[in-house]
């Protein structure tokens, strides 16, 4: 199970990596629209991606895990099949937004996949690895594709990545649990003593709010700092793109028993302060040197918190309501997305960018708060990758 789920997350996330830096040149260049329309598109699909959560997280859980990639799958290939024919502005945002719909069914139903894994610690930071991966490698192949071919090439590679999960989702299965463990739609309360339905909530929005605040440091690099980088007269930041990419990957794979095993909670507080931090060094010492310490601290925490986050939203919760659980905590990728852009876009607008940087750093390290009372207590997380329940006598 765990080479197709790597092979299918690595597959639709390049898809939707292709994409990253084809739909604004499409925008500006063939539609022939103004700038903010790339704005527009960029929101539509996140906006999108955004209502869709909660139905994929009931198509992950009642249907399985595995409709829930064959649909998203489907939607990502045909939407960008049907790029090839978007002459209009229109037709273009209609696309992009059921690609929206797309991704949220697609990451939910593979997220809540690897969260029924028996050792989840793992099986979540192997998914992390292969979603960041497809995300990194996406923007340089479709260069190069574009170079050789135009957007043709890039909307047909698009279609044929997700088209790997969709063939695979046949292989996949609903669940790697028992099914008697699943909850039912009908049913009544699980008597198992490990079946606690209320915690759901409470953990994935609690990880959820982690995850906005580290969004918002995220978007400091993935929007402004292309703008940050020809201030300073240094280049469009191809390099720092790769040396953030690759850090990231580096502490995903280097950590790889750290961030399986470790408190979720320890590791989101280390996430946020690191990507705080970066943020808030691109305003205090901007500079060549400067923003390559703030790249490698920036990707260092984004390295540490999606494994993070989504460990401490399934745990605890019954594999029934995983699905739910994660389109609940990602759903705050979208909300933080595009809070983070307007907001730093309209202070940059009136008070340069170093004012977006300090602002977003500040979010992303007072989203640490959130976790920093289970430091004090003891590590309820820590059996979690053995199944072993908490001992309800140790404080």
């Amino acid at each position: 199970m765990t080479a197709r789920l790597l092979v299918s997350t690595g597959g639709a996330f390049l898809s939707i990596g292709l994409l990253i830096p084809a739909v604004p040149r499409y925008v500006t260049g063939p539609l022939d629209a103004q700038t903010g329309w790339v704005g527009v598109s960029l929101a539509v699909t996140a906006a999108a991606g955004l209502i869709a959560r909660p139905l994929a997280g009931r198509v992950a859980d009642r249907s399985g895990r595995r409709a829930a990639v064959f649909a998203g799958a489907l939607l990502l290939c045909g939407s960008s099949l049907a790029l090839l024919l978007a002459g209009n502005l229109s037709l273009f945002l209609l696309l992009r937004g059921v690609a929206g719909v797309g991704e949220a069914l697609v990451y939910v139903g593979l997220a809540a996949l690897a969260s029924d894994h028996r050792r989840p610690g793992a099986a979540i930071n192997h998914f992390s690895v292969a979603v960041n991966a497809g995300l990194l490698t996406g923007p340089a192949l479709a260069e190069t594709l574009y170079a050789a071919a135009g957007f043709t090439a890039v909307w047909i590679a698009a279609a044929i990545s997700a088209l790997v999960p969709a063939i695979l989702a046949a292989a996949l299965p609903k669940t790697t649990l028992p099914k008697t463990t699943l909850s039912k739609p009908n049913a009544g309360p699980d008597p198992s003593p490990r079946h606690v339905p209320s915690r759901r909530p409470r953990s994935a929005l609690r990880a959820g709010f982690g995850y906005l605040a580290s969004v918002w440091g995220y978007t400091v690099v993935s929007a402004f700092l292309p703008l940050h980088l020809a201030a300073l007269g240094t280049g469009s930041g191809g390099a720092h793109f790769l040396v953030y990419g690759i850090v990231l990957l580096a502490v995903r794979l280097a950590g790889q028993r750290l961030l399986a095993t470790a408190s979720p909670a320890r590791l989101a507080v280390a996430s946020l302060l690191l990507t705080g931090v970066g943020s808030i060094l691109l305003a205090a010492w901007p500079s060549p040197a400067g923003t390559w310490c703030a790249i490698a601290l920036t990707g260092a925490g984004q390295g540490l918190g999606l494994p993070a986050f989504l460990r401490m939203a399934v745990h605890g919760v019954p594999p029934g309501e995983r699905g739910s659980a994660v389109a609940t905590t990602t759903a705050f990728f979208d909300i933080g997305f595009l809070s983070a852009a307007l907001t730093l876009g309209a202070l940059a607008g009136q008070f340069g960018l170093a004012g977006g940087f300090v602002l977003a750093g500040a979010v992303s390290a007072a989203g640490a708060l959130l976790f920093l009372p289970p430091l004090f207590r003891h590590d309820e997380h820590r059996d979690e990758h053995q199944g072993a329940p908490r001992d309800p006598s140790r404080r």
